[in-house]
């Protein structure tokens, strides 16, 4: 099964929401703003970093702590049982 295929299985089965949130993600990665000339591999990696950097200002290095195992809890918390 190719990526494409798996990509479409798993597509098939998200709600709309994150549908929506998956295409603009993917427009955004095939515009041009994203998309550099081959030869400008060195631009397209200082642009990728100058985007991972914008987001790193924003950070909270108190909360660094509460982000290990988070994604942990919230899917235990998501898929939790009431067993009574």
């Amino acid at each position: 099964m190719s990526i494409l295929e798996k990509t479409i299985g798993l597509l098939e089965t998200m709600p709309n929401d994150k549908i929506e949130t998956v295409y603009a993600f993917v427009r955004f990665i095939d515009s041009d703003i994203y998309r550099l000339p081959p030869e400008s591999t060195s631009t397209k990696t200082e642009a990728i970093q100058s985007m991972l950097g914008i987001a790193h200002e924003y950070a909270n290095p108190e909360l660094i702590e509460q982000e290990e195992g988070a994604f942990e809890r919230a899917i235990a918390e998501k898929y939790a049982t009431d067993r009574c």
